[in-house]
């Protein structure tokens, strides 16, 4: 399967998405907005994702933040898969009509709680990484998937083949100290949030990559 990219910010990118495409024959097209900050016309689109980035989904004076909602929006509406990671799902949640807001800053290894069985491979509680402070509402007829203890919508499946993430499964050592040291700013002393020394000395839960690995593979299944 082709597979199409938009990626925000040059530190924020595949990680080990990558790896599940190679190790299933995929191939990406990656549409990086930091080089050329317009949305392409996909017309051969078979499965859309769109990264995470430190720019807000309710930013004005970026004309490719609506560009990208239609292209989201057209997307879903042929029935083809898109799946979001942070701000990609904070896009697509506002595409489908939802609020994006500010609420507590969450950064670094923390837990989430599965509050339902529609994708029963998402485990009781998973520790993921987390790097944001704005949250997605839930958009009408989406099912939330996955909650925290500072934000109640961490992930949600709109119909079968449109799935959306607060947090990043995808993480890499290499990842994360891409975040560290261009987006290390971002870390203050809220509630929410660890250290970079924290952050960096947590290993890496191999289940994550499990369980997006088997997400992706639903999406897929599902085209």
């Amino acid at each position: 399967m082709n597979i199409d990219v938009v990626q925000h910010v040059p530190f924020e990118g595949l990680a080990s998405i990558e790896e599940w495409g190679n190790d299933n024959g995929h191939t990406f097209r990656m549409h990086k907005l930091y080089e050329n900050p317009s949305i392409p016309r996909i017309d051969d689109l078979e499965f859309l994702i769109l990264l995470g980035g430190p720019m807000s989904a309710n930013d004005q004076d970026q004309q490719w933040i609506d560009e990208e909602r239609r292209l989201i929006s057209k997307t879903i509406s042929e029935n083809k898969p898109v799946f979001g990671v942070c701000l990609g799902a904070q896009q697509i949640a506002k595409a489908l009509g939802a609020a994006v807001i500010q609420g507590d800053k969450e950064v670094g290894w923390l837990p989430i709680r599965s509050v339902s069985s529609r994708l029963p491979f998402i485990p009781e509680e998973l520790t993921v990484f987390h790097w944001h402070g704005e949250q997605f509402g839930l958009p009408d007829r989406a099912e939330r998937l996955v909650s925290s203890a500072a934000c109640q919508n961490q992930g949600f499946i709109y119909s079968e083949k449109v799935i959306g993430l607060q947090f990043h499964l995808e993480m890499t050592p290499k990842s994360v100290q891409g975040l560290l040291t261009h987006d290390g700013d971002y870390i203050d002393h809220s509630q929410f949030v660890q250290s970079a020394e924290e952050i960096t000395d947590f290993g890496i839960p191999e289940q994550n990559k499990t369980v997006l690995f088997r997400l992706l593979d639903y999406l897929v299944k599902n085209k």
